[in-house]
């Protein structure tokens, strides 16, 4: 209506029409795991409880499986598994063989860098100098493109440049794996069950959904940090253009941003590793806004309804694209998106820069106390229930003397 082109219109003329159904079955029939599925039949189908098996070669699926069991060609120019690239792109980063390099961000130590033996004769990088930059520059925008070679002592001896801040926590944001990117939000009866801070009647008001989403930390590390089980906390990133570039000049912005959630006390993940499952929704301008005027609290648009289950910020206030030369080459031998056909150079998903950066660096600071309404402790730490606040009865289930010989 706005530009007058019809064509805006027709482009979704069926969901004007009626619904979504004629696009889901585009994409059954055009999918080589879906073909032959009709869509009205897999929605009677799973009304009775019963699924449809994804049509892989293998199940689970299996990759390569085809190449490896029946000798079908690698997607590679030679038809097989190549572990040397000559093209220029990977010579100039110094990854033309199978070398380690640090994460560019989450690390303790110098990210980035290539760790090798400097004298190999294969390992011949263009060096910050040769591109007429500062070899001593390591900020985040550098360091994309930055080929440093150290040896495993001078990595060992380096430091992460933000370590001296406060920031020493790697912060990791992976997808929960037997869930899509929205399993914890879709349906409330699904995100109550979304880790162990769900109450259907969110008696604490700062809840912002009847679920939200939690840091797990080493308890160690929290102890450390003056963090109890299930404090609120703030998780910082790179302040260079984290949360987004120019928050110190845009402070209403910057309280939508910033990463508030709970801390999770988690023995299972290592001391200075932290993780954040991206499964849910992050704040934005109308949730924040919702939370202050709706009498409850509720993290949810007024003019939307679009619903948050974060308080402020996401996963995402800490996390950034990250340009990587050897995945923007237009020189490497590639499979194609879709079918059988072989490509050179960009592809998007396959050979292109990833948008869903999933690391980063992280200061960690106590923001509100758990416990209901504030109080200093959440109500199942205070039962005991909780790692490190073990009850004597809870001791004892451990060590298995609920049941004793007669």
């Amino acid at each position: 209506e706005v530009t007058g082109d019809e064509r805006y219109k027709d482009y979704w003329r069926f969901l004007h029409d009626g619904g979504m159904r004629p696009y889901i079955q585009r994409i059954l029939d055009h999918s080589n795991a879906t073909r032959g599925y009709r869509i009205d039949r897999l929605e009677a189908l799973a009304a009775d409880g019963i699924p449809a098996i994804l049509e892989t070669r293998t199940y689970p699926k299996i990759g390569a499986w085809e190449q490896a069991h029946e000798g079908k060609p690698w997607y590679t120019r030679s038809g097989r598994l190549e572990f040397y690239r000559d093209e220029p792109e990977f010579r100039d980063s110094g990854e033309n063989i199978v070398v380690h390099r640090e994460p560019i961000d989450s690390t303790f130590y110098e990210p980035n860098v290539i760790v090798a033996d400097p004298r190999h004769p294969l390992l011949r990088p263009r060096r910050p100098e040769d591109y007429g930059a500062d070899p001593r520059d390591v900020g985040g925008d550098a360091r994309q493109a930055r080929h440093v070679v150290l040896t495993v002592d001078q990595m060992l001896s380096s430091r992460h440049p933000l370590a001296e801040d406060g920031y020493r926590h790697v912060f990791h944001t992976p997808k929960y794996r037997h869930g899509a990117h929205t399993t914890a939000v879709d349906t409330d009866i699904v995100a109550i069950w979304f880790g162990p801070f769900g109450d259907i009647y969110r008696e604490d008001p700062r809840i912002p959904f009847i679920n939200e989403m939690y840091l797990d930390i080493n308890p160690l590390d929290a102890r450390e940090l003056g963090i109890e089980d299930g404090d609120y906390v703030y998780i910082d990133a790179d302040p260079h253009d984290r949360p987004f570039r120019g928050w110190r000049d845009n402070p209403e912005w910057y309280r939508v941003a910033r990463l508030m959630a709970r801390a999770r006390y988690y023995p299972g993940t290592p001391r200075g590793i932290t993780r954040m499952w991206h499964n849910m929704y992050g704040a934005t301008w109308g949730s924040v806004r919702g939370s202050r005027e709706n009498p409850t609290g509720l993290a949810k648009s007024p003019t939307t309804n679009y619903q948050s289950l974060f308080r402020t910020g996401s996963h995402q206030s800490c996390t950034r694209g990250w340009l990587k030369p050897t995945w923007m080459t237009d020189t490497l031998t590639v499979k194609g998106l879709m079918g059988q056909k072989i490509t050179r150079g960009f592809v998007p998903d396959v050979h292109c820069p990833t948008g869903a950066p999933r690391e980063s660096l992280v200061r960690i600071s106590h923001a509100e106390n758990g416990g209901f309404g504030g109080e200093r402790l959440w109500r199942p730490a205070r039962l005991g229930v909780r790692p490190t606040y073990e009850s004597e009865r809870l001791q004892k289930f451990i060590a298995g003397r609920f049941v004793r010989r007669g």
